[in-house]
């Protein structure tokens, strides 16, 4: 990963607690979406989501439309990593998000990871009651 990557995503985990965060992310992802490796910045900020589950990072805000900018490109299987790993309500709804995008097989293989996320050993009851109201979308 380049130096001017690993700069911009630096300061946006240290700006995650701002009260201006959503601004600054917009102006970083803005930075980094004309960087060659920009795809390399996607793992980074799912993580950042993982580690900060109650931050409002926007709706969809501006990490969510960096991320999906990258749809067919890898994203999907990333964001269903980050899933597995520690499912938060904004990569949940993200998931969601992806669904409503797609068809058969795709569309099935996502509802499955959702509805894995029931069974994770640390999902709180907040984000259990958003998932089962997600998945009643889909039935």
């Amino acid at each position: 990963m380049e130096n001017k990557l690993k700069k911009q995503l630096e300061l946006l985990k240290n700006s995650v607690l701002s009260e201006d965060f959503v601004d600054i992310a917009y102006e970083i992802t803005e930075e980094i979406e004309g960087y060659e490796e920009a795809i390399d910045a996607v793992d980074p900020i799912l993580l950042l989501i993982e580690q900060n589950p109650n931050i409002d990072f926007g709706s969809p805000g501006p990490l969510v439309h960096f991320v999906e900018q990258f749809f067919g490109k890898g994203y999907e299987q990333k964001l269903v990593q980050s899933i597995q790993r520690c499912p938060t309500s904004h990569t949940v709804w993200m998931l969601n998000r992806i669904i409503n995008g797609v068809e058969g097989e795709g569309k099935i293989y996502y509802i499955d990871i959702l509805q894995n996320v029931l069974k994770h050993p640390n999902v709180s009851n907040d984000l259990s009651s958003f998932t089962k109201d997600l998945l009643s979308l889909h039935v």
